[in-house]
């Protein structure tokens, strides 16, 4: 993981902000850039997982073009090697964690990979994520300090 940025004061970005930033017939397109924008002005730094990045790659590559996957994979290296993006490897410890909350939180409803998401942020304790995923309203009911961004 690129440690250049304070992790717990970046803003989490989930697949929904990444993807709708990426695609501009995105119905979210617009918002996200505009979001995006004002967060740059405020000289935000972000945080996200390379299970995200690998699964939007191969997104990207699936529904438009691999040549497509490889400027989204170039903008991500470009962004952590100034300093903006930090990416973070998850490992087993997160796993473990991330199925032990589907278990002990059922009522979340929370797929394994937003499990994952919210394990992630938890334990790098980052309290921003930027989303249009609804089902990330529950993680103030782990957390009262999460704010999502936009705010629903």
């Amino acid at each position: 993981m690129d440690n250049h940025l304070n992790i717990q004061e970046a803003i989490f970005l989930d697949e929904t902000a990444l993807a709708a930033l990426m695609n501009p017939e995105n119905p979210r397109y617009a918002k996200a850039r505009s979001l995006f924008l004002d967060l740059h002005d405020l000289e935000r730094n972000y945080v996200t997982t390379n299970s995200i990045i690998f699964d939007l790659h191969e997104w990207l590559r699936n529904e438009y073009s691999y040549e497509q996957a490889e400027y989204f994979l170039n903008a991500i290296d470009k962004a952590v090697s100034k300093g903006k993006l930090a990416l973070i490897s998850g490992g087993s410890e997160i796993e473990i964690e991330s199925r032990r909350l589907l278990i002990d939180r059922p009522e979340l409803r929370f797929s394994l990979s937003e499990a994952y998401t919210a394990v992630t942020m938890s334990y790098y304790q980052v309290n921003r994520i930027f989303t249009f995923n609804r089902n990330f309203l529950m993680l103030t009911n782990l957390d009262k300090n999460i704010r999502l961004i936009p705010s629903s």
